[in-house]
Protein backbone atom coordinates (compact mmCIF):
# COMPACT_ATOMS: atom_id res chain seq x y z
CA UNK A 1 0.00 0.00 0.00
CA UNK A 2 1.01 3.29 -1.18
CA UNK A 3 -0.13 6.92 -0.15
CA UNK A 4 -0.18 9.83 -2.38
CA UNK A 5 -0.95 13.39 -1.95
CA UNK A 6 -3.81 15.88 -2.91
CA UNK A 7 -4.02 19.28 -2.98
CA UNK A 8 -7.15 20.87 -1.29
CA UNK A 9 -6.96 24.13 -2.61
CA UNK A 10 -5.06 27.57 -0.73
CA UNK A 11 -4.89 28.20 2.69
CA UNK A 12 -5.48 24.49 3.46
CA UNK A 13 -3.02 21.44 4.63
CA UNK A 14 -1.93 18.66 1.79
CA UNK A 15 -4.16 15.59 2.15
CA UNK A 16 -2.92 12.24 2.22
CA UNK A 17 -5.22 9.35 0.57
CA UNK A 18 -4.14 5.60 -0.22
CA UNK A 19 -3.26 5.29 -3.62
CA UNK A 20 -5.27 2.93 -6.09
CA UNK A 21 -8.93 4.16 -4.48
CA UNK A 22 -10.86 5.13 -7.51
CA UNK A 23 -11.85 8.90 -7.53
CA UNK A 24 -15.87 7.43 -8.08
CA UNK A 25 -15.17 5.22 -4.93
CA UNK A 26 -14.59 8.39 -2.83
CA UNK A 27 -17.34 9.84 -4.31
CA UNK A 28 -19.82 7.27 -3.75
CA UNK A 29 -19.11 7.58 -0.20
CA UNK A 30 -19.00 11.79 -0.33
CA UNK A 31 -22.68 12.27 -1.26
CA UNK A 32 -22.75 14.77 1.56
CA UNK A 33 -19.58 17.44 0.73
CA UNK A 34 -21.76 16.63 -3.00
CA UNK A 35 -24.98 17.71 -1.71
CA UNK A 36 -23.54 20.64 0.10
CA UNK A 37 -21.42 22.13 -2.60
CA UNK A 38 -24.90 21.99 -5.00
CA UNK A 39 -26.65 24.24 -2.59
CA UNK A 40 -23.73 26.03 -1.55
CA UNK A 41 -23.18 26.75 -5.54
CA UNK A 42 -26.90 27.56 -5.77
CA UNK A 43 -26.87 30.01 -2.92
CA UNK A 44 -23.59 31.77 -4.52
CA UNK A 45 -25.97 32.56 -7.95
CA UNK A 46 -28.70 33.69 -6.08
CA UNK A 47 -26.26 36.01 -4.04
CA UNK A 48 -24.48 37.65 -7.48
CA UNK A 49 -28.22 37.68 -8.99
CA UNK A 50 -29.33 39.97 -6.26
CA UNK A 51 -26.00 41.74 -5.72
CA UNK A 52 -23.68 41.46 -8.83
CA UNK A 53 -21.29 40.30 -7.15
CA UNK A 54 -19.48 37.57 -6.27
CA UNK A 55 -19.58 37.07 -2.33
CA UNK A 56 -16.91 37.49 0.27
CA UNK A 57 -14.55 35.36 1.48
CA UNK A 58 -16.21 35.52 5.09
CA UNK A 59 -19.85 35.66 3.40
CA UNK A 60 -18.99 32.61 1.13
CA UNK A 61 -18.00 30.22 4.16
CA UNK A 62 -21.71 31.42 5.58
CA UNK A 63 -22.95 30.42 2.53
CA UNK A 64 -21.41 27.00 2.88
CA UNK A 65 -22.52 26.75 6.39
CA UNK A 66 -26.29 27.06 5.37
CA UNK A 67 -25.89 24.79 2.90
CA UNK A 68 -24.47 22.35 5.54
CA UNK A 69 -27.34 23.01 7.83
CA UNK A 70 -29.64 22.88 4.66
CA UNK A 71 -28.42 19.10 3.60
CA UNK A 72 -28.20 18.31 7.02
CA UNK A 73 -30.27 14.60 7.18
CA UNK A 74 -32.26 13.13 10.08
CA UNK A 75 -30.30 11.06 12.43
CA UNK A 76 -30.52 7.35 12.38
CA UNK A 77 -29.63 4.54 14.66
CA UNK A 78 -28.52 1.52 12.47
CA UNK A 79 -26.26 -1.57 14.11
CA UNK A 80 -22.73 -1.13 13.14
CA UNK A 81 -23.25 -4.69 11.51
CA UNK A 82 -26.02 -3.51 9.10
CA UNK A 83 -23.72 -0.37 7.99
CA UNK A 84 -20.88 -2.37 6.87
CA UNK A 85 -23.01 -4.33 5.36
CA UNK A 86 -24.36 -1.86 3.05
CA UNK A 87 -20.96 0.09 2.70
CA UNK A 88 -19.33 -3.14 1.22
CA UNK A 89 -22.59 -3.62 -0.99
CA UNK A 90 -22.01 0.02 -2.24
CA UNK A 91 -18.38 -0.18 -2.74
CA UNK A 92 -18.69 -3.35 -4.40
CA UNK A 93 -21.64 -2.50 -7.09
CA UNK A 94 -18.79 0.47 -7.82
CA UNK A 95 -15.76 -1.68 -8.49
CA UNK A 96 -17.33 -4.69 -9.84
CA UNK A 97 -16.17 -7.01 -7.69
CA UNK A 98 -15.96 -8.17 -4.18
CA UNK A 99 -15.27 -4.91 -1.81
CA UNK A 100 -13.53 -6.78 0.82
CA UNK A 101 -11.12 -8.91 -1.81
CA UNK A 102 -10.00 -5.70 -3.13
CA UNK A 103 -9.18 -3.68 -0.33
CA UNK A 104 -7.17 -6.98 0.95
CA UNK A 105 -5.19 -6.90 -2.55
CA UNK A 106 -4.70 -2.95 -2.62
CA UNK A 107 -3.33 -3.17 1.05
CA UNK A 108 -0.97 -6.35 -0.28
CA UNK A 109 0.56 -4.11 -2.83
CA UNK A 110 3.93 -3.26 -2.22
CA UNK A 111 5.31 0.29 -2.45
CA UNK A 112 7.04 1.31 -5.65
CA UNK A 113 9.72 2.88 -3.38
CA UNK A 114 12.49 1.59 -1.14
CA UNK A 115 11.50 1.37 2.57
CA UNK A 116 13.57 3.95 4.49
CA UNK A 117 15.00 2.95 8.20
CA UNK A 118 16.20 4.80 10.79
CA UNK A 119 19.24 4.38 9.78
CA UNK A 120 19.21 5.51 6.53
CA UNK A 121 18.45 8.83 7.34
CA UNK A 122 22.34 11.43 7.62
CA UNK A 123 22.00 13.52 10.20
CA UNK A 124 22.62 16.91 8.07
CA UNK A 125 19.29 15.33 6.20
CA UNK A 126 17.59 15.17 10.09
CA UNK A 127 18.94 19.19 10.38
CA UNK A 128 17.36 20.46 7.16
CA UNK A 129 14.18 18.89 8.12
CA UNK A 130 14.02 20.32 11.23
CA UNK A 131 15.17 23.61 9.57
CA UNK A 132 11.92 23.36 7.09
CA UNK A 133 9.73 22.50 10.76
CA UNK A 134 10.77 25.57 12.37
CA UNK A 135 10.48 27.54 9.25
CA UNK A 136 6.54 26.22 8.88
CA UNK A 137 5.70 26.62 12.63
CA UNK A 138 7.08 30.35 12.82
CA UNK A 139 5.21 31.26 9.78
CA UNK A 140 1.75 30.46 11.31
CA UNK A 141 3.05 31.03 14.83
CA UNK A 142 5.23 33.96 17.53
CA UNK A 143 6.40 30.91 19.87
CA UNK A 144 5.49 27.49 20.00
CA UNK A 145 5.73 24.10 21.95
CA UNK A 146 7.25 21.07 20.98
CA UNK A 147 3.72 20.00 20.32
CA UNK A 148 3.48 22.21 17.44
CA UNK A 149 7.01 20.96 16.30
CA UNK A 150 6.27 17.47 16.30
CA UNK A 151 3.01 18.12 14.06
CA UNK A 152 4.84 19.88 11.24
CA UNK A 153 7.68 17.03 11.26
CA UNK A 154 4.52 14.28 11.27
CA UNK A 155 3.33 16.69 7.89
CA UNK A 156 7.38 16.96 6.29
CA UNK A 157 7.78 13.78 6.67
CA UNK A 158 4.27 11.71 4.92
CA UNK A 159 5.88 11.84 1.65
CA UNK A 160 8.38 9.00 3.34
CA UNK A 161 7.58 5.38 3.65
CA UNK A 162 9.07 3.90 6.49
CA UNK A 163 10.28 0.14 6.64
CA UNK A 164 8.23 0.41 10.45
CA UNK A 165 6.21 2.42 12.73
CA UNK A 166 9.34 2.43 15.08
CA UNK A 167 11.72 3.64 12.40
CA UNK A 168 9.47 6.43 11.57
CA UNK A 169 9.17 7.33 15.07
CA UNK A 170 12.93 7.31 15.56
CA UNK A 171 13.45 9.79 12.76
CA UNK A 172 10.18 11.79 13.87
CA UNK A 173 11.75 12.15 17.04
CA UNK A 174 15.34 12.94 16.27
CA UNK A 175 13.89 16.11 13.60
CA UNK A 176 11.80 17.40 16.98
CA UNK A 177 14.53 17.30 18.98
CA UNK A 178 16.87 19.04 16.04
CA UNK A 179 14.11 21.52 16.11
CA UNK A 180 13.81 22.25 19.09
CA UNK A 181 17.64 22.90 19.24
CA UNK A 182 17.26 25.72 16.13
CA UNK A 183 14.56 27.17 18.22
CA UNK A 184 15.37 29.95 20.66
CA UNK A 185 14.04 29.20 24.27
CA UNK A 186 11.76 31.21 25.72
CA UNK A 187 11.28 29.62 29.27
CA UNK A 188 13.70 30.05 31.66
CA UNK A 189 15.42 26.39 32.79
CA UNK A 190 14.78 25.60 36.39
CA UNK A 191 16.74 27.15 38.62
CA UNK A 192 16.08 24.54 41.61
CA UNK A 193 18.20 21.28 41.77
CA UNK A 194 17.18 18.06 39.81
CA UNK A 195 13.71 16.92 42.30
CA UNK A 196 14.42 13.22 43.83
CA UNK A 197 14.20 10.51 41.25
CA UNK A 198 10.37 10.32 42.62
CA UNK A 199 9.11 13.31 41.24
CA UNK A 200 11.07 12.79 38.19
CA UNK A 201 9.98 11.75 34.57
CA UNK A 202 11.85 8.81 32.23
CA UNK A 203 13.49 11.76 30.93
CA UNK A 204 14.49 13.52 33.94
CA UNK A 205 12.47 16.32 33.62
CA UNK A 206 9.90 17.64 36.82
CA UNK A 207 6.58 15.90 37.42
CA UNK A 208 5.77 19.51 38.30
CA UNK A 209 6.11 20.95 35.44
CA UNK A 210 3.63 20.17 32.52
CA UNK A 211 5.28 18.09 30.13
CA UNK A 212 6.33 19.74 27.11
CA UNK A 213 5.62 23.13 28.33
CA UNK A 214 8.90 24.93 27.40
CA UNK A 215 7.92 28.06 24.37
CA UNK A 216 10.04 28.68 21.64
CA UNK A 217 10.33 31.32 18.95
CA UNK A 218 12.62 32.12 16.77
CA UNK A 219 15.38 34.71 15.80
CA UNK A 220 13.54 35.62 12.73
CA UNK A 221 10.44 36.26 14.66
CA UNK A 222 12.12 38.71 16.66
CA UNK A 223 14.42 40.03 14.24
CA UNK A 224 11.09 41.22 11.98
CA UNK A 225 9.96 42.73 15.40
CA UNK A 226 12.97 44.17 16.07
CA UNK A 227 12.94 45.93 12.34
CA UNK A 228 9.45 47.10 13.04
CA UNK A 229 9.79 48.47 16.50
CA UNK A 230 13.05 50.61 14.91
CA UNK A 231 10.87 51.44 12.41
CA UNK A 232 7.93 53.00 14.38
CA UNK A 233 10.35 54.88 16.16
CA UNK A 234 12.03 56.59 12.87
CA UNK A 235 10.44 60.63 12.30
CA UNK A 236 11.50 60.40 8.62
CA UNK A 237 8.14 59.53 6.67
CA UNK A 238 6.07 61.63 4.84
CA UNK A 239 3.75 63.78 6.58
CA UNK A 240 0.86 65.69 6.25
CA UNK A 241 0.31 69.39 8.08
CA UNK A 242 -2.51 70.32 10.55
CA UNK A 243 -4.02 73.27 8.22
CA UNK A 244 -5.12 70.31 5.91
CA UNK A 245 -6.16 68.11 9.13
CA UNK A 246 -8.84 71.22 10.04
CA UNK A 247 -9.90 71.33 5.88
CA UNK A 248 -10.48 67.32 6.56
CA UNK A 249 -11.95 68.40 9.86
CA UNK A 250 -13.99 70.91 7.94
CA UNK A 251 -15.78 69.07 5.35
CA UNK A 252 -16.47 66.22 8.25
CA UNK A 253 -18.61 68.50 9.10
CA UNK A 254 -20.74 69.67 6.49
CA UNK A 255 -21.15 65.77 5.86
CA UNK A 256 -23.08 65.85 9.09
CA UNK A 257 -20.05 63.75 10.86
CA UNK A 258 -18.26 65.77 12.73
CA UNK A 259 -15.17 64.41 14.09
CA UNK A 260 -14.82 64.21 18.16
CA UNK A 261 -11.89 66.06 20.28
CA UNK A 262 -10.10 62.47 20.63
CA UNK A 263 -10.46 61.86 17.04
CA UNK A 264 -9.31 65.27 16.05
CA UNK A 265 -6.25 64.49 18.14
CA UNK A 266 -5.66 61.15 16.41
CA UNK A 267 -5.49 62.69 12.93
CA UNK A 268 -3.11 65.27 14.38
CA UNK A 269 -1.07 63.15 16.05
CA UNK A 270 -0.38 60.31 12.90
CA UNK A 271 -0.43 63.40 10.20
CA UNK A 272 2.46 65.06 11.69
CA UNK A 273 4.64 62.31 13.80
CA UNK A 274 6.39 61.32 10.46
CA UNK A 275 6.58 57.87 12.07
CA UNK A 276 7.16 55.08 9.45
CA UNK A 277 5.59 52.78 10.76
CA UNK A 278 2.39 54.32 13.38
CA UNK A 279 -0.39 53.35 15.64
CA UNK A 280 -3.84 54.19 15.79
CA UNK A 281 -5.91 52.28 18.79
CA UNK A 282 -9.46 52.28 18.60
CA UNK A 283 -11.84 50.26 20.41
CA UNK A 284 -15.27 49.12 18.79
CA UNK A 285 -17.88 51.39 18.31
CA UNK A 286 -15.21 54.62 18.48
CA UNK A 287 -15.56 55.72 15.08
CA UNK A 288 -12.23 54.28 13.54
CA UNK A 289 -13.80 54.76 9.68
CA UNK A 290 -15.01 58.23 10.30
CA UNK A 291 -11.61 58.86 11.63
CA UNK A 292 -9.68 57.32 8.92
CA UNK A 293 -11.88 59.01 6.23
CA UNK A 294 -11.11 62.25 7.65
CA UNK A 295 -7.38 61.29 7.58
CA UNK A 296 -7.52 60.21 4.28
CA UNK A 297 -9.02 64.04 3.19
CA UNK A 298 -6.33 65.50 4.99
CA UNK A 299 -3.46 63.27 3.32
CA UNK A 300 -4.76 63.91 -0.54
CA UNK A 301 -5.20 67.48 0.47
CA UNK A 302 -1.15 67.08 0.99
CA UNK A 303 -0.07 63.99 -1.44
CA UNK A 304 -2.78 64.06 -4.27
CA UNK A 305 -5.36 61.50 -5.02
CA UNK A 306 -4.49 58.15 -5.12
CA UNK A 307 -1.96 58.75 -1.73
CA UNK A 308 -3.60 56.41 0.36
CA UNK A 309 -4.55 52.86 0.19
CA UNK A 310 -6.13 50.05 2.53
CA UNK A 311 -5.26 46.98 3.42
CA UNK A 312 -6.90 44.34 5.72
CA UNK A 313 -6.30 40.68 6.46
CA UNK A 314 -9.30 39.31 5.05
CA UNK A 315 -11.56 40.10 2.03
CA UNK A 316 -14.41 40.90 3.62
CA UNK A 317 -12.34 43.41 6.09
CA UNK A 318 -10.88 44.76 2.69
CA UNK A 319 -14.31 45.23 1.20
CA UNK A 320 -15.43 47.05 4.37
CA UNK A 321 -12.72 49.20 4.09
CA UNK A 322 -12.82 49.99 0.82
CA UNK A 323 -16.60 51.31 1.02
CA UNK A 324 -15.91 53.42 4.60
CA UNK A 325 -12.40 55.20 2.50
CA UNK A 326 -13.68 54.69 -1.08
CA UNK A 327 -9.73 53.65 -1.93
CA UNK A 328 -8.37 51.20 -3.58
CA UNK A 329 -8.03 48.34 -0.78
CA UNK A 330 -7.06 44.61 -0.67
CA UNK A 331 -6.21 41.94 1.64
CA UNK A 332 -2.45 41.69 2.90
CA UNK A 333 -1.91 38.33 1.58
CA UNK A 334 -2.82 39.21 -2.18
CA UNK A 335 -1.13 42.36 -1.86
CA UNK A 336 1.94 40.73 -0.79
CA UNK A 337 1.28 38.42 -3.71
CA UNK A 338 1.05 41.05 -6.60
CA UNK A 339 3.83 42.85 -4.61
CA UNK A 340 5.86 40.16 -4.81
CA UNK A 341 5.38 39.25 -8.43
CA UNK A 342 6.02 42.66 -9.62
CA UNK A 343 2.44 43.85 -10.12
CA UNK A 344 2.05 46.62 -7.44
CA UNK A 345 4.71 47.64 -5.54
CA UNK A 346 3.69 51.52 -3.28
CA UNK A 347 4.95 54.95 -4.27
CA UNK A 348 6.64 57.88 -2.25
CA UNK A 349 4.21 59.73 -0.03
CA UNK A 350 1.43 57.28 -0.33
CA UNK A 351 0.12 56.46 3.05
CA UNK A 352 -0.89 52.90 3.96
CA UNK A 353 -3.59 51.91 6.07
CA UNK A 354 -3.42 48.61 7.62
CA UNK A 355 -6.96 47.59 9.24
CA UNK A 356 -7.61 45.33 11.85
CA UNK A 357 -3.76 45.52 12.42
CA UNK A 358 -4.11 43.53 15.60
CA UNK A 359 -4.92 40.38 13.20
CA UNK A 360 -1.94 40.95 11.14
CA UNK A 361 1.05 38.71 11.49
CA UNK A 362 4.51 39.73 11.86
CA UNK A 363 6.21 38.50 8.81
CA UNK A 364 3.42 40.20 6.67
CA UNK A 365 3.88 43.75 8.53
CA UNK A 366 7.64 43.75 8.60
CA UNK A 367 7.26 43.11 4.35
CA UNK A 368 5.17 45.71 4.14
CA UNK A 369 6.59 48.01 6.38
CA UNK A 370 10.24 47.26 4.56
CA UNK A 371 8.86 48.00 1.16
CA UNK A 372 7.42 51.05 2.39
CA UNK A 373 10.51 52.11 3.95
CA UNK A 374 12.55 51.89 0.72
CA UNK A 375 9.91 53.83 -1.58
CA UNK A 376 9.28 56.80 1.40
CA UNK A 377 5.82 55.70 2.44
CA UNK A 378 4.15 55.76 5.49
CA UNK A 379 2.49 52.62 7.19
CA UNK A 380 -0.32 53.25 9.81
CA UNK A 381 -1.98 50.44 11.64
CA UNK A 382 -5.65 50.29 13.12
CA UNK A 383 -6.66 48.40 15.41
CA UNK A 384 -7.51 47.34 19.13
CA UNK A 385 -4.62 45.17 20.98
CA UNK A 386 -7.39 44.05 23.13
CA UNK A 387 -9.06 42.22 20.54
CA UNK A 388 -8.07 38.94 18.68
CA UNK A 389 -4.81 37.91 17.72
CA UNK A 390 -3.38 37.07 14.18
CA UNK A 391 -3.75 33.81 12.83
CA UNK A 392 -0.17 33.70 12.01
CA UNK A 393 2.52 35.08 14.29
CA UNK A 394 0.96 38.09 15.85
CA UNK A 395 1.10 40.32 18.84
CA UNK A 396 3.14 42.96 16.48
CA UNK A 397 0.23 45.53 17.25
CA UNK A 398 0.20 45.47 20.98
CA UNK A 399 3.95 45.42 21.05
CA UNK A 400 4.13 48.56 19.13
CA UNK A 401 1.12 50.34 21.30
CA UNK A 402 2.59 49.35 24.27
CA UNK A 403 6.28 50.74 23.07
CA UNK A 404 5.07 54.22 22.96
CA UNK A 405 3.35 56.46 25.90
CA UNK A 406 1.88 58.98 23.20
CA UNK A 407 -0.02 55.96 20.90
CA UNK A 408 -3.29 57.62 18.73
CA UNK A 409 -6.43 56.33 20.83
CA UNK A 410 -9.84 56.94 20.06
CA UNK A 411 -11.66 56.73 23.99
CA UNK A 412 -15.23 57.82 23.08
CA UNK A 413 -17.47 54.98 22.05
CA UNK A 414 -19.91 56.12 20.14
CA UNK A 415 -22.50 52.93 18.69
CA UNK A 416 -23.91 52.72 22.08
CA UNK A 417 -27.42 55.04 23.44
CA UNK A 418 -27.15 54.30 27.11
CA UNK A 419 -24.10 56.03 28.76
CA UNK A 420 -23.41 53.00 30.85
CA UNK A 421 -23.43 51.08 27.95
CA UNK A 422 -19.90 52.79 26.83
CA UNK A 423 -18.20 52.10 30.07
CA UNK A 424 -19.49 48.63 30.68
CA UNK A 425 -18.08 47.80 27.09
CA UNK A 426 -15.16 49.20 27.29
CA UNK A 427 -14.81 47.44 30.92
CA UNK A 428 -15.41 44.14 28.85
CA UNK A 429 -12.74 45.07 26.68
CA UNK A 430 -9.99 45.32 28.97
CA UNK A 431 -11.42 42.00 30.83
CA UNK A 432 -13.03 44.30 34.35
CA UNK A 433 -15.34 41.85 35.86
CA UNK A 434 -17.06 44.13 37.48
CA UNK A 435 -18.73 44.51 33.98
CA UNK A 436 -20.72 41.52 34.34
CA UNK A 437 -22.52 43.27 37.36
CA UNK A 438 -23.37 46.13 35.93
CA UNK A 439 -25.25 43.95 33.03
CA UNK A 440 -26.64 41.91 36.08
CA UNK A 441 -28.34 45.03 37.59
CA UNK A 442 -29.52 46.70 34.10
CA UNK A 443 -31.48 43.69 33.58
CA UNK A 444 -29.35 42.91 30.60
CA UNK A 445 -28.96 39.14 32.53
CA UNK A 446 -31.61 36.43 32.80
CA UNK A 447 -31.09 33.11 34.42
CA UNK A 448 -33.06 29.70 34.11
CA UNK A 449 -33.65 26.68 32.37
CA UNK A 450 -32.07 25.74 29.36
CA UNK A 451 -35.63 25.52 27.70
CA UNK A 452 -36.82 28.29 29.58
CA UNK A 453 -34.24 30.92 28.12
CA UNK A 454 -34.22 29.36 24.70
CA UNK A 455 -37.55 30.16 24.75
CA UNK A 456 -37.51 33.96 26.10
CA UNK A 457 -34.71 34.41 23.76
CA UNK A 458 -36.69 33.13 20.64
CA UNK A 459 -39.79 35.21 21.84
CA UNK A 460 -37.59 38.46 22.44
CA UNK A 461 -36.45 38.18 18.73
CA UNK A 462 -39.84 37.08 17.60
CA UNK A 463 -41.21 40.75 19.51
CA UNK A 464 -38.89 42.73 17.73
CA UNK A 465 -39.63 41.22 14.20
CA UNK A 466 -43.00 42.16 14.60
CA UNK A 467 -42.12 45.54 16.05
CA UNK A 468 -40.13 46.46 12.31
CA UNK A 469 -36.49 46.13 13.95
CA UNK A 470 -33.76 44.51 12.64
CA UNK A 471 -33.06 42.01 15.66
CA UNK A 472 -29.70 39.68 15.93
CA UNK A 473 -30.22 36.23 17.79
CA UNK A 474 -27.22 34.68 18.97
CA UNK A 475 -26.45 31.23 20.13
CA UNK A 476 -23.42 29.56 21.52
CA UNK A 477 -23.31 25.86 19.63
CA UNK A 478 -24.48 24.98 16.39
CA UNK A 479 -27.07 22.40 17.70
CA UNK A 480 -28.96 25.26 19.88
CA UNK A 481 -28.66 27.35 16.41
CA UNK A 482 -30.53 24.40 14.51
CA UNK A 483 -33.05 24.37 17.03
CA UNK A 484 -33.76 28.19 16.74
CA UNK A 485 -33.38 28.23 12.56
CA UNK A 486 -36.28 25.56 12.72
CA UNK A 487 -38.36 27.07 15.04
CA UNK A 488 -38.28 30.32 12.85
CA UNK A 489 -38.70 28.42 9.95
CA UNK A 490 -41.81 26.51 11.19
CA UNK A 491 -43.46 29.30 12.25
CA UNK A 492 -42.86 31.60 9.15
CA UNK A 493 -44.43 28.75 7.16
CA UNK A 494 -47.52 28.74 9.56
CA UNK A 495 -47.64 32.70 9.31
CA UNK A 496 -47.87 31.62 5.24
CA UNK A 497 -44.25 34.69 4.87
CA UNK A 498 -42.69 31.17 3.33
CA UNK A 499 -43.41 28.45 1.33
CA UNK A 500 -42.58 24.93 2.48
CA UNK A 501 -39.21 24.27 0.40
CA UNK A 502 -36.27 24.34 1.58
CA UNK A 503 -34.92 25.29 -1.47
CA UNK A 504 -36.85 28.60 -1.43
CA UNK A 505 -37.10 29.30 2.22
CA UNK A 506 -35.22 32.65 3.31
CA UNK A 507 -34.40 32.72 6.91
CA UNK A 508 -35.58 35.63 9.08
CA UNK A 509 -33.31 34.98 11.95
CA UNK A 510 -29.55 35.66 12.55
CA UNK A 511 -27.85 32.89 14.65
CA UNK A 512 -24.36 32.80 14.90
CA UNK A 513 -22.45 29.87 17.28
CA UNK A 514 -19.72 30.80 19.45
CA UNK A 515 -17.27 29.01 17.09
CA UNK A 516 -19.04 28.97 13.77
CA UNK A 517 -21.39 30.66 12.51
CA UNK A 518 -23.92 28.60 11.46
CA UNK A 519 -26.72 30.19 11.14
CA UNK A 520 -28.50 32.40 8.03
CA UNK A 521 -30.01 36.19 7.60
CA UNK A 522 -32.41 36.78 5.15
Amino acid sequence: MSWEARERGAGRMTAWEIAGVPQRLMDEFSTRTRDIERVKQRLVEDYVARHGKQPSRAKLWRIRQQATLETRPPKELRSLADLTADWRARAAQILGQDAVGWARGLLAEAPAEALVRADDVPLDEVQRLADVVVEQVADRRSTWRRWNLHAEAVRQLMPVRFASIPDREAVLGLIVDAAERSSLRLTPPELATSPPVFFQRPDGTSVFRPKASTVFSSTAVLDAEDRLLALSRRHDAPTASLTSVEVASARSVRQKRALGADQLDAISKVAVSGRVVDVLVGPAGSGKSTTMRALRWAWEAEHGTDSVIGLATSSAAAEVLADDLEVATENTAKWLHEHTHGRWDLEAGQLVIVDEASLAGTFALDRIAAHATEVGAKVLLVGDQFQLDAVDAGGMFGLLVRDRDDAPELVDVRRFRNEWEKHASLQLRIGDTDAIDTYITRGRVVDGAYDRILDAAYRAWLADRKAGKVSVLIAETNETVTVLNDRARADRILAHEVEDDLSRVRWSVLCWGYHAAAGVVA
